[in-house]
């Protein structure tokens, strides 16, 4: 379960500046630019970072609607567009990375959100407008993507591709249940207040794991599946990383039996440095190129911070998927190309 990254790694293209320029989608509703003034700041940021980065004005797409977002991507590929820059949180940039799939474009982030977790782990300054200044000298990086399979109560079953993760139990609760009102006004702040409203209520569920083929079995009150993150965005990082280029995805389970034991499972997956644990475990780390994820209940579901419903899961790595636009220097043992 703790294999190699994978040998069919896809290879990127690799992409030239040439006329077109780049493609700016902003989600309007992004709390860091949901202020109209602020908004505009942003916008025009951007758009002098990557005049001078490409020699051409960007166009701009403002819209929080996937149905404007995927023309607007798909129009701006085939025309030879030289990269597209997402203004908005992690479920925005999601939406956008999905449409840039093997493309070898790559995808600019102006973190916009509450999480931003995706800028975090890539080494992005997490204020919109510094993030924009990085877009100048920014150079490309190749990572991995995921791809679930959601199979939902009571809806046909879907597929998604994930930047950051996906997971089942308390982590897509404490997503489904946070006030959006909060998030906009106290930030990341807000999900450590309803982390603490929901914690006398945690408790295990009976869960059916299978990794690359091998199947345990575990109480749970969490079960996470990253492709990269950090315990804290920006802040707090696992001691073993959680690599976005490795070709494996880390499958990450605690059992809280109450918000005691819940810390114990906690500051275990923070300091530990290897990977562990197996059926019966309270807190096990295991890597592997398909996970799927099934409790004895349908269990609430979050793809990349964003509650999808509830049900089970399948999620396997799509090696090698995209290019990033990363600070220049950054990336140590990843390629990078201007």
């Amino acid at each position: 379960m703790d294999g190699s990254p994978a040998d069919t790694a896809h290879p990127q293209p690799e992409r030239t500046v040439g006329g077109w320029g780049s493609l700016v989608i902003v989600n309007p509703n992004a709390s860091q630019v949901r202020d109209a003034a602020t908004r505009t700041a942003v916008i025009a940021d951007v758009e002098r970072a990557l005049a001078r980065r490409d020699g051409i004005a960007p166009r701009i797409v403002v819209t929080n609607a996937e149905a404007d977002t995927r023309p607007a991507v798909e129009a701006a590929l085939a025309d030879g567009v030289n990269a597209v820059i997402g203004v908005g949180g992690d479920g925005t940039l999601r939406d956008i990375a999905e449409l840039l799939l093997r493309s070898g474009v790559p995808l600019g982030i102006v973190p916009a959100g509450t999480g931003n977790q995706l800028a975090a782990v890539l080494g992005l300054p997490l204020a919109a407008r510094s993030a924009a200044a990085v877009l100048v000298e920014a150079q490309s990086r190749t990572i991995d993507l995921g791809e679930v399979t959601l199979r939902l109560v009571d809806a046909p079953e879907q597929q998604s591709v994930f930047t950051i993760g996906c997971g089942a139990g308390f982590d897509a609760r404490l997503m489904a249940t946070t006030p959006r009102d909060w998030k906009q006004r106290i930030g990341k702040a807000a999900y450590f207040v309803q982390a603490l409203k929901l914690a006398a209520t945690i408790g295990v569920v009976p869960y059916r794991f299978t990794v690359d083929g091998e199947v345990f079995e575990t109480d749970a009150s969490v079960a996470m599946v990253g492709n990269m993150g950090q315990l804290v965005p920006g802040l707090l990082d696992l001691r073993l990383p959680i690599e976005p280029d490795d070709g494996l995805l880390d499958l990450i389970v605690v059992g809280a039996r109450g918000p005691i034991h819940g810390m114990k499972g906690l500051v275990d997956q923070l300091l530990r440095t290897s990977l562990g644990g197996g059926e019966g475990s309270d807190s096990l780390r295991v890597r592997g190129r398909q996970i799927v994820v099934e409790a004895d209940r349908p269990e609430p579901l979050q793809v990349d911070g964003d509650y999808v419903g509830e049900g089970s899961l399948a999620a396997q790595v799509l090696p090698g998927g995209l290019r990033v636009l990363v600070p220049a220097g950054s990336s140590p043992g990843a390629s990078a190309t201007r």
